[in-house]
């Protein structure tokens, strides 16, 4: 072979005794850094923050999804109808709920456990689908106005299930 067709591992002079070492590039992989999982967990907290704020509007003094009608609208369950949810009371328990398991969830996502954010994915995607359904109900129903705290909700919830199956989360969780 011609040397300049290309790198070639350098051989060391017979009866220099063992080589120079690996070649570059080559040798023990550098260990994968934890950012990704902080930054699908950090999505996360924002996530479970979200749903406590939701539900806290339309929890206080008694009054419930009355109180704030722009919030209540992203409860998670209320656009199934008064026939499904009656006064809007479980939808606020599914998003205080919601909240706390994301919250737990992403507390074992920060602490880098794999199963977690498969965790965390399928329940924010099945959220996604449920936002998708509330907002083109929102805007059958001539409820336009109503449906920009549940487009946020959603985006915010897209977005950390996203970061959530990227392969460099996965590797930062090793």
């Amino acid at each position: 072979m011609h040397p300049n067709q290309g790198w070639q591992a350098q051989q060391p002079p017979r009866g220099h005794g063992p080589g120079y070492g690996p070649a570059p590039g080559w040798g023990q992989p550098l260990r994968p850094s934890a950012a990704p999982a902080f930054l699908a967990g950090g999505l996360w907290l924002l996530v479970a923050v979200l749903c406590f704020v939701l539900a806290g509007l339309n929890s206080a003094d008694g009054l419930g999804i009355r109180q704030t009608p722009e919030a209540a609208v992203a409860l998670l369950g209320l656009a199934f109808g008064r026939g499904f949810i009656a006064n809007g009371d479980p939808a606020i328990v599914a998003t205080y709920v919601a909240g706390g398991v994301v919250l737990l969830l992403a507390a074992l996502v920060i602490a880098r456990l794999a199963f977690a954010r498969w965790v965390l994915a399928g329940l924010g995607f099945l959220v996604c689908a449920y936002y998708v359904f509330a907002v083109v109900r929102l805007t059958i129903n001539h409820g336009g106005t109503l449906i920009i705290v549940p487009g946020i909700a959603l985006m915010l919830w897209l977005a950390a299930s996203m970061v959530s199956v990227l392969p460099p989360v996965g590797r930062a969780m090793r």
